[in-house]
């Protein structure tokens, strides 16, 4: 935790005499008084949060900076202050092995109560998990660090007993607080950034230790970049396979169009279900299979007036829904401008390199690259400005931020990245922009879209390369250069000067970057959409993606190891609206490449547009039944994972309850009457307790409604929407055939 102690590192206040008489080395100066108002509001700010901190049971370390401008605190907890709050707020543990790795809610031992004698004494401290290879470990080893740190966090924001409830996120949004973020352990980091290889190909020892270090969500998604990574290979080998047969054939257009038309669109459309059941497997092992989202605790940046929550009776700020809604309607506006504006630039790029790509060097390539980069910077920003819009809108939760931002997002990068590419595939030879018709490269569509999509690629590549190694070292050289740049210019006119003290571990970890796992997903996602949505008129682009998610793994490696703060650990299920995101651009996908084969190559031009039309719907339906099927016999949530689940909530039962189970056969001879005398149980024709059944009534509106929500309980809605428009298209390609396919003989 970081305070403000100065407003400016040159000015006094609080000095010692020491310290008074060494003011003219360090240049200080006496401050004004509205800067001394100013820094004695600091100074009681602070004391009383430090008071309240104090009061609650937590370890405080404070210490000036090296410029005396900030106090820094460090926060700790004993092993009894972390074992009290973890029962307190039933706070999950991993339990030993032998447990089935099952997580369960931590508690302390009770002896028992004499009266009884002592028969309802529960001992389960020896169940929870070790996290050291000490042998003589201390009290506190059964929490990670991980642990550690949302149990600190929650005291810290919660109001609950023995809680300081502080409201992080309404300091910082009131810049009472500078900075909060927990402290990088140099050993254990150092032991994760040497294990390279592991992060490559990410087994299951390494990802348990990535997450105990950073948390759920870091994990997720680096398990699915190298998830990702393996599923491309069977696409990349055979893409570079058959690009070497367009390289003979002079053209992507030839008779291997069709079979790795279906390969790339079966691979898109199982890539989101194969993740989840591979992350349904990780949240059983960590804990979160069955989390609630409903009761997520607010992310630190949300901010608003203390109210009580009525769900988890716990104050939290509240931001009124007529504030948001009127955000959200500024957000739409500003969208729609920024879709206006950017349409009409690629529109005007487009229409200049068809008039000046005969007086332009370079030719047709210039424009293709000015494009690439037009695209890239449109990216840039509109991402800043769907942050801004999203900060605006002030989400509770993270995963409600998430989605939000999202959705801007993906909307505005869908549309700037492959507007171009559609352009071109679908409308470019049919097409007359601004009075002057427009043809493809050699009168080959295919040719062409390769071409563009080749230079996009090796554009987003190198401007994401350099973005992830370059801007993170640049942008803290400036920090540092605008921070202690007038101290070392001094240093050199003024030799009698005496050097400030070296920075500290924590001070050079508060000028570290957060980490954004949503910038990183996000520029996954472009780059899938690039592998995937015209792969059928470039092969090669399947492995190209390949290298590319590799290098931008370890990227993304060192960028969290080396220059990035240590992010909090956020307990998620999976990788959320990703998933549904990346399931989403499959199914673009799919009807893309199938759209490309038959309406663009010239592998069908001979055929009428109603036969072209019966392929396209029949190839989807093959493709998309092949997946249902695929869905059915390998289901999200593997059968294994239930059992599993089911099989950990016993252990959990017993363990905690302490339940002996006893493994013997019962005599089914001691089942018979001790007394003969004894009168038998007598058997009845019916219940009398139960009333007889009414008549079953028949009323179509009361079927109609048990049929719909049959439908909604046991179909996925995505299903549905994807069979109610089946039908619609069916029914609409049917009509168009009846009345246009056919002449008045009965001939096409």
């Amino acid at each position: 935790m970081v305070f403000r102690y100065k407003t400016s590192r040159h000015v006094m206040f609080e000095e010692d005499k020491d310290e008074l008489r060494e003011h003219r080395s360090r240049n200080l100066h006496p401050a004004s008084q509205e800067a001394t108002n100013k820094m004695q509001h600091f100074k009681e700010h602070r004391d009383g949060i430090l008071k309240s901190l104090a009061n609650c049971g937590l370890q405080l370390f404070c210490f000036y900076n090296r410029d005396r401008d900030q106090v820094f605190c460090k926060i700790g907890a004993s092993a009894t202050k972390l074992r009290d709050v973890a029962a307190r707020m039933k706070y999950k543990l991993q339990l030993k092995p032998e447990y089935a790795g099952a997580h369960a809610e931590y508690r302390h031992d009770f002896p028992g109560r004499p009266g009884v004698g002592f028969t309802d004494r529960r001992i389960v401290s020896h169940i929870y998990k070790i996290h050291t290879d000490d042998e003589y470990h201390t009290e506190d080893a059964i929490f990670s660090t991980r642990d550690k740190i949302c149990l600190i966090d929650h005291v810290i924001n919660s109001k609950d007993k023995d809680c300081a409830g502080l409201g992080v996120g309404n300091l910082l949004h009131e810049r009472e607080l500078k900075s909060f973020f927990p402290l990088h352990e140099s050993h254990t980091l150092q032991d994760l950034s040497s294990r390279i290889h592991d992060w490559v190909v990410m087994p299951k020892e390494h990802a348990n230790r990535v997450r105990d270090y950073f948390g759920e969500k870091v994990t997720f998604y680096f398990l699915f970049m190298s998830f990702y990574w393996k599923w491309l290979v069977i696409p990349a080998f055979v893409g570079v396979v058959l690009q070497l047969i367009d390289v003979i054939c002079r053209t992507p257009d030839n008779w291997t169009a069709t079979p790795f038309c279906i390969l790339s669109a079966v691979s898109a459309v199982l890539l989101p279900h194969f993740w989840r059941r591979e992350e349904a497997k990780y949240a059983l092992a960590w804990g979160t299979y069955d989390l609630d989202d409903d009761l997520e605790p607010p992310r630190p940046e949300y901010w608003g007036e203390p109210r009580i929550n009525p769900v988890t009776a716990q104050v939290e700020p509240f931001y009124p829904d007529h504030k948001r809604k009127l955000n959200y309607c500024l957000s739409f506006f500003i969208m729609v401008i920024c879709a206006v504006f950017l349409t009409a630039s690629i529109l005007g790029v487009l229409y200049a390199r068809h008039q000046l790509k005969e007086q332009v060097a370079g030719g047709i390539i210039t424009f293709q690259f000015a494009l690439a980069f037009l695209v890239e910077t449109f990216n840039i920003l509109l991402t800043m400005v769907c942050r801004w819009l999203t900060n605006l809108e002030n989400h509770r939760a993270q995963s409600e931020y998430d989605s939000h931002l999202l959705w801007k997002v993906m909307g505005f990068k869908f549309a700037s990245s492959y507007f171009v590419l559609y352009y071109i595939a679908f409308l470019k030879d049919h097409m007359v922009l601004f009075g002057s018709p427009m043809r493809c490269i050699r009168n080959d569509c295919f040719l062409d879209l390769q071409a563009q999509l080749a230079v996009f690629t090796v554009v987003n590549l190198m401007v994401k390369s350099l973005a992830r190694s370059v801007y993170p070292r640049l942008r803290t050289w400036f920090r540092h250069v605008r921070i202690s740049g007038r101290v070392c210019m001094e240093n050199v006119w003024h030799h009698d000067k005496l050097e400030l003290a070296e920075l500290s571990n924590a001070e050079l970890q508060s000028k570290m970057e957060t980490f954004d796992g949503f910038a990183d997903f996000d520029e996954t996602l472009i780059t899938h959409g690039y592998a995937s949505f015209f792969a059928v008129s470039s092969p090669w682009v399947c492995a190209a993606t390949l290298l590319w998610v590799i290098c931008e793994l370890l990227l993304d490696m060192k960028g969290l190891t080396e220059t990035r703060k240590r992010p909090f650990p956020l307990r998620v299920r999976g990788t959320g609206p990703w998933t549904s995101a990346f399931e989403a651009y499959g199914v673009i996908a799919a009807f893309t490449n199938i759209a490309l084969l038959v309406f663009v190559s010239d592998q069908y031009r001979s055929w009428t547009l109603a036969n072209k039309t019966l392929l396209f719907i029949f190839f989807g339906h093959a493709i998309f039944l092949l997946c249902i099927a695929v869905k059915i016999v390998l289901p999200a949530i593997p059968r294994s994972v239930e059992l599993m689940k089911m099989k950990q909530e016993t252990v959990v039962q017993r363990a905690l309850e302490n339940i002996t189970v006893q493994h013997h056969q019962q005599d089914i001879s001691q089942l018979r009457m001790r007394d003969g005398n004894q009168r038998p149980l007598q058997v009845l024709d019916h219940d009398p307790i139960e009333d007889e059944e009414p008549e079953p009534q028949l009323s179509v509106k009361h079927s109609w409604v048990s049929m719909s929500e049959g439908l909604k309980e046991h179909l996925p809605w995505r299903l549905l929407i994807c069979m109610v428009i089946c039908l619609v298209v069916v029914g609409i390609t049917a009509t168009c055939i009846f009345f246009f396919g056919f002449d008045g003989h009965g001939h096409g």
